[in-house]
């Protein structure tokens, strides 16, 4: 009789680690002979890697990244786009959670996300156990950090969803951190505690990741197009700024988000991660303009079939269900009033198709190397935590950071001036995560929660923790008992 994690193994494996996941009930009908242990499975190296491939891949999906996380459900509540009030997003745009279709996005979103966190634990109780000698080069290092580093990530988005933010209560239930693949429940612990337990888990991947290629070859930009699809050294870096910032932590948030900003301002040839090159954003074709900065990308996932939702969601075919700033939101986003009309995130990420302009930055087009990707983590977000952190010990430093992203987007003619107060700083910081992230997984979002700021701009309902706390699934409240 095959044992729980031989049907998971088996299950995962028959769906495919490089397509979307499918239904694997056929898989449980199959003769015994064809099942896959797991201790068969990991006896080799290549069978970590397919498991965290499959990972990447149920990332990708529509249940997670590849639209509820990624451009949609999620990036509604930011309230960038003007939603249609007939389309499917009315509800999330309204913050309307026990509606039945907000219903069931919310619990894919949570049931898909741990059960890639399942996978990942299966992964790291197999490698912990493993013959390092057994991998090929850095191997072992990179599969265990990945591994690691993808368990703190996600993680860290469900708690930026379904529980309170530090600001709110960090006393109150922070969700489920799963540590293992057993069938027991895992109980709550604060969110102050929570997080502790995702700063561990990245702490792990990122001296294990320091064996990343992107760190100890001479030539590491050689490395990015390979490296950037996986979770990676600087990932793990700048998701630690991430969450030390959530945290309220601005002295570790700072540390680690220095480390990316003095990469990124290093002159070496050889870094992997640099500004667009403004000639990408010149040409008169479409499809030759770095119109999503890839070069700035640490950690993006690439989506097969994108063009399928990406030209759906943000062109004219998508109808009442179209994603996109209308053209009075895009001009305040972007400061138009102020002449900014040249900001490349403007200039050239909006474009006319049929009677509207929509955000052109994720499409598909013909031809182009910037297609059918998703960036998760952005250069730019280090400049913002570093601005943050620093506004009353260093103001002055911190304009010069948020200058050094406005030149690189073509705004080097209306620099910040070097006097701006501590709440001036902020409010800049806040406008580049309008600019910078918007249609990028609730970025916007999750900013307003971590400050547990009342006003939402777009939004005719103020923040709160009916609006800032998702729900946890019926099932999982009931049967495991789940609050929050």
């Amino acid at each position: 009789m095959k044992t729980t994690k031989q049907i998971l193994i088996a299950c995962w494996l028959c769906c495919g680690v490089a397509a979307a996941l499918t239904s694997c009930n056929d898989w449980l009908d199959v003769e015994p002979k064809s099942q896959i242990k797991e201790e068969n499975h990991f006896s080799r190296e290549g069978g970590f890697r397919d498991q965290l491939n499959g990972v990447y891949t149920r990332m990708t999906t529509k249940q997670m990244y590849g639209l509820n996380m990624g451009i949609g459900f999620v990036e509604v509540l930011s309230h960038n786009y003007d939603v249609n009030p007939n389309g499917e997003w009315r509800y999330a745009a309204e913050f309307d959670y026990a509606n039945t279709n907000s219903e069931a996005t919310i619990k894919d979103i949570w049931a898909e996300t741990y059960s890639a966190i399942a996978n990942l634990n299966l992964v790291i109780s197999n490698i912990n156990g493993a013959d390092s000698t057994a991998f090929l080069d850095n191997g072992y290092h990179l599969c265990r950090g990945e591994a690691y580093g993808l368990r703190g990530f996600l993680h860290l988005d469900l708690m930026r969803l379904f529980a309170c933010s530090p600001a709110m209560d960090r006393n109150a239930p922070g969700v489920p951190y799963v540590t293992s693949y057993e069938t027991s429940v895992a109980g709550q612990k604060t969110v102050g505690e929570t997080m502790q337990m995702v700063v561990s888990d990245l702490l792990t991947a990122r001296e294990e990741l320091s064996h990343d290629s992107l760190l100890i070859s001479n030539s590491p930009y050689i490395f990015r197009a390979t490296r950037v699809p996986y979770f990676n050294y600087y990932a793990a870096t700048l998701t630690l700024a991430r969450a030390y910032l959530w945290m309220g932590d601005t002295e570790n948030a700072l540390r680690y988000a220095k480390e990316i900003v003095d990469m990124a301002q290093s002159s070496a040839y050889s870094k992997p991660f640099s500004w667009v090159h403004f000639t990408s954003m010149q040409s008169a074709n479409l499809h030759e303009v770095d119109r999503l900065f890839t070069s700035e990308h640490i950690f993006r996932l690439p989506i097969s079939k994108w063009e399928d939702t990406g030209n759906y969601y943000f062109k004219a075919q998508g109808g009442v269900n179209a994603l996109t700033p209308s053209d009075n939101t895009a001009e305040d986003i972007y400061e138009l009033a102020a002449g900014y009309g040249n900001d490349y995130r403007y200039l050239r990420g909006y474009e006319q198709d049929g009677e509207r302009r929509y955000m052109c930055k994720l499409w598909h087009i013909d031809g182009s190397s910037c297609n059918d990707m998703l960036p998760l983590i952005r250069m730019t977000e280090a400049y913002y935590i570093a601005a943050e952190c620093m506004k009353q010990s260093n103001p002055a430093g911190a304009v010069a950071l948020l200058n050094e992203v406005r030149e690189n987007r073509n705004l080097s003619a209306f620099p910040l001036a070097d006097s701006l107060t501590p709440d001036q700083i902020q409010q800049e910081i806040y406008k580049e995560y309008r600019k910078e992230f918007v249609g990028e997984g609730g970025q916007l979002f999750f900013y307003y929660k971590r400050l547990n700021l009342q006003e939402i701009k777009g939004a005719s309902t103020r923040g709160s923790k009916s609006v800032y706390v998702l729900p946890i699934p019926a099932n999982d409240q009931e049967f495991g008992g789940y609050s929050n």
